[in-house]
């Protein structure tokens, strides 16, 4: 990978961050709008799909491994 190839990953990678971060902004301030016994429904739901989750072992991020063979294509 040269280096332009390089910068463009670290780049792209910068804005998919960005984007996270606002989409978590943007997740909260809703949490905030809602009713208390609303927001407190919608913590238990998340404890609960988190503990599902942890059990299925379905813990990992959805990021996809791209090797280099697929990379030179």
């Amino acid at each position: 990978m040269g280096p332009l190839n390089a910068a463009l990953a670290i780049r792209n990678l910068n804005d998919q961050i960005t984007a996270f971060r606002e989409v978590v902004t943007s997740m909260r301030e809703g949490l905030q709008k809602l009713p208390p016994d609303e927001r407190q429904r919608v913590e238990e739901a998340s404890t609960v799909l988190r503990k599902v989750r942890a059990v299925d072992g379905r813990t990992v991020l959805p990021l996809s491994v791209v090797t280099r063979t697929e990379a030179a294509r």
